[in-house]
C-alpha cells in the first residue's frame, strides 16, 4: 500500500513560534473573547448605573431600535428587505408572511455564534429554541434580557408591519437563560391572538409560556453547533451556510450586537465621556491582571501556544505570542514588526482593529485591549513589562516594552 504523498491541507491559526490553532478552536477561541470583551462592557455598565431595571431597560431598548435599523426607511423599502430575506433564506412562496419566520433569523445568529441546540417546535403560532451551551454566558442577566429585545425586533420586521413599531405580534419569553443559572437557554415565542396574551414591556420577556416546553434528556444534548459538528448550518428551508462563511460572520456581527449596541446605551450613562473612558480602562486593566494571577494558568498559555522553554517567563515575546494569537483568531490582519527578548511590536491597520463590523467602527476596542493587555502583561510576564498602543499614520503599533509609569493603572 503506498503512502500519503503529504499530509492533509486544514485551516488554521499560526502563533509566534509556529504552531498551528486548528480553525474550529480559533473559532471557538474567537467566541470566548468577544464574549469576554462584552462581560468586561457590561461591568462598566453596572459601575456607572446601579439600578438593574433602569440599565437593563434602557440596553433593551437600543438593542430593539438598532436590530429594527437594518430595515428603516418606507414600508416599500421594508417589503424590500423582507423580499430578499426570503430570497436568502430559501423561504417558498407558499410559506405564510408573519411573525414566525423572524425565529429564522434567531436560529442562524444562535448556530453561527456556537450556541448549540435546537428548534424545538417552528410553527406560525408558537416557536420554541433550546440552547444546550452559550459563550455569552458569562456576560450576565442584563444581556440575557436584551437578547429578548433583539429578537423581538426580528419576529417584529417579520411580521411586516411599520419600520419601529412594537407590534408584539407574539409573546416571547426567555423562560431559561444559561447565563442565569439555568441548564438552557430557551426562547418561546407565541402569538398574543391564538394565545390570548398580553403585551410585553422590556423587563417582562423572562417569563414563563403559556403551552408546555419540551426538554430535551442531558444524553441527547449537544457541545457544539452544527458549524463545529458538521462544518454546515442547514436551516429549516435547507439554506446551508459554511463554518468558514460563519466564522468570517460572527468576527464581524458578535462585536455588533453584545458590544456597539448595548454601548450606545452605556456611554449615556456616564456624566461625560471622561468618566466613562477612566471606568472602561479600570475594569478591563482588572480583567487583564486577573486573567493569569495564577501561575496553572500562566504554565497553560505557554503550552497552548507552545513557547518553548528557551523563553524564559520574564520576557516580552509571551506577552507578545498571546496577542497575536488572539488576533489571528479574530481574524484580524497584522504584521510583527519586532520580536525578540527587547520588546514586540505588531502592526495593524486602524480601520481592521477597530471596524470589526465595517459600518459600526469601535475605538473602545482600542482603550480596552491596551488596558486590559497591559494588565495581563504584569501578570502573565512581570510588571517590568507594558504594553501601549501608538498611531503610526492609518496604523497601529502594539508595543510590548519597558516602561516606567509612575501613575500605572
Amino acid at each position: 500500500m503506498a503512502l500519503l504523498a503529504h499530509v492533509d491541507t486544514h485551516r488554521g491559526v499560526e502563533t509566534a513560534f509556529g504552531k498551528i490553532i486548528p480553525e474550529k478552536e480559533a473559532y471557538s477561541y474567537c467566541l470566548r473573547t468577544i464574549a469576554a470583551f462584552s462581560a468586561n462592557i457590561f461591568q462598566v455598565m453596572r459601575v456607572l448605573n446601579d439600578d438593574w431595571e433602569d440599565r437593563t431597560s434602557q440596553i433593551c431598548e437600543i438593542a430593539n431600535m438598532m436590530n429594527c435599523a437594518a430595515c428603516s426607511g418606507s414600508e416599500d423599502e421594508l417589503f424590500d428587505y423582507l423580499d430578499q430575506f426570503y430570497t436568502d433564506w430559501n423561504i417558498p412562496e407558499l410559506v405564510k408572511r408573519a411573525a414566525w419566520i423572524g425565529g429564522i433569523w434567531g436560529d442562524y445568529g444562535d448556530e453561527a455564534e456556537d450556541m448549540a441546540g435546537r428548534v424545538v417546535q417552528f410553527t406560525e403560532n408558537r416557536v420554541e429554541k433550546e440552547l444546550d451551551t452559550c459563550p455569552w454566558d458569562i456576560v450576565g442577566s442584563e444581556m440575557c434580557n436584551m437578547t429578548t429585545a433583539m429578537f423581538t425586533a426580528n419576529f417584529d420586521i417579520a411580521a411586516g408591519g411599520e419600520h419601529g413599531a412594537i407590534t408584539n405580534d407574539v409573546a416571547l419569553n426567555m423562560c431559561e437563560a444559561r447565563g442565569c443559572g439555568n441548564p438552557h437557554c430557551r426562547v418561546v415565542a407565541e402569538r398574543l391572538d391564538h394565545f390570548k396574551l398580553e403585551h410585553q414591556g422590556w423587563l417582562d420577556h423572562r417569563g414563563q409560556p403559556a403551552s408546555p416546553v419540551h426538554d430535551t434528556p442531558p444524553e441527547r444534548r449537544v457541545q457544539h453547533a452544527q458549524g463545529l459538528r458538521n462544518g454546515q448550518y442547514v436551516q429549516a428551508f435547507g439554506e446551508e451556510n459554511s463554518l468558514e462563511w460563519q466564522y468570517n460572520w460572527v468576527a464581524q456581527m458578535g462585536w455588533v450586537w453584545s458590544i456597539s449596541f448595548p454601548l450606545i446605551a452605556i456611554r449615556d450613562m456616564a456624566d461625560d465621556d471622561d468618566e466613562f473612558e477612566r471606568m472602561l480602562r479600570i475594569v478591563f486593566a482588572t480583567a487583564g491582571k486577573n486573567a493569569f494571577v495564577d501561575p496553572f494558568a500562566r504554565e497553560g498559555l505557554r503550552t497552548w501556544l507552545d513557547i518553548p522553554r528557551s523563553i524564559g517567563d520574564n520576557d516580552p515575546r509571551v506577552m507578545g505570542a498571546y496577542i497575536g494569537a488572539m488576533l489571528g483568531c479574530q481574524l484580524v490582519p497584522f504584521e510583527w514588526e519586532a520580536f525578540d527578548g527587547e520588546g514586540v511590536e505588531i502592526r495593524v491597520s486602524q480601520e481592521d482593529f477597530e471596524g470589526r463590523f465595517e459600518m459600526a467602527p469601535l475605538e473602545e476596542i482600542t482603550m480596552g485591549y491596551e488596558a486590559q493587555w497591559n494588565g495581563s502583561c504584569h501578570t502573565l510576564v512581570s510588571p517590568e513589562w507594558s504594553v501601549w498602543i501608538d498611531e503610526d499614520d492609518d496604523d497601529y503599533i502594539i508595543t510590548v516594552g519597558r516602561k516606567i509609569d509612575d501613575r500605572a493603572l
